[in-house]
């Protein structure tokens, strides 16, 4: 589980005089580069993209007309830019932005993607996004405008774009390439050597050295707390991107730039130096593994390779220490009277349970065999109740039946977990039953149905612990329900990863600060953390060491 994909935030020609106009108009998007803007244009959030690249030789008159920006706004209101950043003879790499941050009812989208470039019946571009929805953009006849078009989940908007004014677009740019200080010179070295065996005697000692050591290569950053990664990938090639915590994991924003004359790509990236990520490089748009790397973090999706900077220090508590009493994990069966409802739940029972006569607090969390499989929370429950960091308690583990429609805020799904599993838990357990003494949690998509049971049902659940909260189109109905809720939990543990700030083209950063402030606003006690991590389970788990003696206190003396 983990990672979620929210639809995109869509509500209910160019130039016939050719590459004589579009050639000087991406000169003017260079070089103008940060200038203020001074002319009109539609308030949309554009990340941070690469510079605009001018079509080839290869790219036909009337298809080259589609390179530059356009901006529109969609039939249901959505305000959007699309930027084609690089537009060749068949493909094109894109980036289509939605809304504004100042627009309060609508949280700004983007997507990175791949289009096919197809020129009969006109110029156009087409592609397909996650969850089967589609978009395609086609050239009017007289050059001066894009109509698009989306697909997607029952729905279907359409836009009419202009070209946008150059003066929106340089602002955000990223210069590239960068290269790491302390790889710079052994790079241009072997950029430079015009032998071909000596060349490749040169890649083969910085291969060998990557792989005694273990990529990405990290050195000192530019600044003072950043330290600098360079990721390297050798063999045949056409092109190599790298998809992650640090693109959002679109496979579509980041590529290795190729060492002329050779089989070796690499990309440089700065981070603060106690970052902590996952990813995977994709060689001609194959998922894979970083080859050069033997660490990974296993989550919902397998394993991806495993970016750790010098001052991460990895989760002790997740580690099993033959000293420390285990606690125990059994099945239960969760029966409904709702078609589609029943599962087997597990629960974990603290050290000495079966002995004792106390009743306990009791943690309820969404993705139930995940938090064992990826987290190790048993371990980390032995652990933390070892070391008298939280009182023993028992962790009642759900997972999900339809993720997708019982994580979207589901009524149906809230009250079978209301009306059906917190009564069986208590039945069969000693717990407490006060919503004091009661905690429901979710990373993601799982996140949001936590915080919409505790917000709907503070007289069941008192508490609750959110983590990179994430939806499929639901974050937006969560803010207003937090603002209009009659009901409330006392206490709230948020947190997010700073590299979540596009996370499948919602700001989860921006978004969890808002959250934040909108809780405390009506008196809910909050913790809120954001570390240098990413949507990962390498990040939720190491959290558990904060959350968990937040909302469930110290043992009692």
């Amino acid at each position: 589980m983990g990672r979620t994909f929210p639809k995109p935030r869509l509500r209910r020609a160019a130039l016939r005089r050719g590459r004589d106009v579009v050639l000087p108009l991406l000169a003017a998007l260079a070089a103008c580069a940060h200038r203020p803007v001074s002319r009109p244009g539609l308030d949309v959030h554009v990340p941070e993209h690469p510079a605009v690249v001018a079509p080839g030789p290869e790219v036909p008159e009337r298809v080259a007309a589609l390179a530059g920006a356009w901006e529109g706004a969609w039939s249901g209101g959505s305000p959007s830019v699309l930027v084609v950043l690089r537009l060749g003879a068949e493909d094109a790499r894109v980036l289509l932005a939605n809304d504004s941050h100042a627009d309060r009812g609508r949280i700004p989208w983007h997507t990175w993607a791949r289009a096919r470039v197809l020129s009969a019946p006109g110029p156009r571009l087409e592609w397909a996004q996650d969850g089967g929805a589609s978009f395609s953009f086609v050239l009017d006849e007289e050059g001066r405008h894009l109509r698009g078009a989306y697909r997607g989940d029952g729905e279907s908007e359409e836009v009419v774009m202009k070209r946008r004014p150059v003066e929106m677009i340089p602002a955000s740019q990223v210069p590239r390439p960068f290269v790491c200080p302390s790889l710079e010179e052994t790079l241009r070295r072997i950029e430079a050597e015009r032998d071909p065996a000596a060349r490749r005697s040169l890649v083969d000692a910085l291969v060998a050295r990557a792989r005694a050591a273990g990529t990405p290569l990290v050195g000192p950053g530019t600044r003072s707390g950043l330290g600098c990664a360079t990721f390297l990938y050798r063999g045949e090639a056409r092109e190599v991107a790298l998809a992650g915590d640090m693109t959002g994991w679109s496979a579509e924003k980041e590529y290795l730039e190729r060492v002329e004359g050779t089989d070796l790509f690499f990309l440089s990236r700065e981070f603060p130096l106690d970052t902590r990520l996952d990813y995977k490089l994709l060689p001609d748009g194959k998922w894979m593994l970083d080859p050069l790397n033997p660490r990974t973090m296993t989550g919902g999706y397998g394993p991806n390779s495993e970016l750790a900077m010098p001052r991460y220090v990895a989760p002790g508590e997740v580690e099993r220490d033959p000293a420390v009493p285990r606690g125990s994990v059994e099945a239960l069966a969760l029966e409904s009277r709702r078609p589609g409802h029943a599962r087997r739940a597990s629960v974990y029972l603290p050290p000495g349970y079966a002995a004792g006569d106390r009743r306990l607090p009791v943690l309820y969390l969404h993705d139930g065999q995940d938090w064992l499989d990826y987290a190790k929370l048993d371990v980390i429950l032995d652990n933390l109740i070892a070391r008298d960091a939280i009182p023993p308690v028992i962790a009642v583990l759900v997972p999900p039946v339809d993720r997708r429609a019982e994580y979207s805020m589901t009524p149906e799904f809230e009250a079978f977990f209301v009306e059906e599993v917190v009564p069986a838990v208590d039945a069969r357990y000693r717990t407490r039953r006060s919503p004091e003494s009661r905690t429901v949690g979710g990373i993601s998509a799982g996140g949001v149905a936590a915080l919409s049971l505790a917000l709907r049902h503070p007289e069941v659940f008192g508490k609750c612990i959110a983590q990179s909260t994430a939806s499929w189109g639901k974050l937006e109905a969560l803010r207003d329900l937090v603002r209009s809720s009659p009901g409330r939990p006392s206490a709230v543990y948020l947190d997010v990863g700073r590299f979540e700030g596009e996370f499948a083209g919602s700001d989860l950063v921006r978004f969890s600060r808002g959250l934040r402030d909108d809780l405390a606003a009506r008196g809910v006690e909050v913790r809120y953390q954001e570390v240098n991590e990413g949507h990962s389970w390498g990040n939720w788990r190491a959290r558990m060491r904060d959350a968990l003696p937040f909302v469930l206190g110290r043992p009692a003396p």
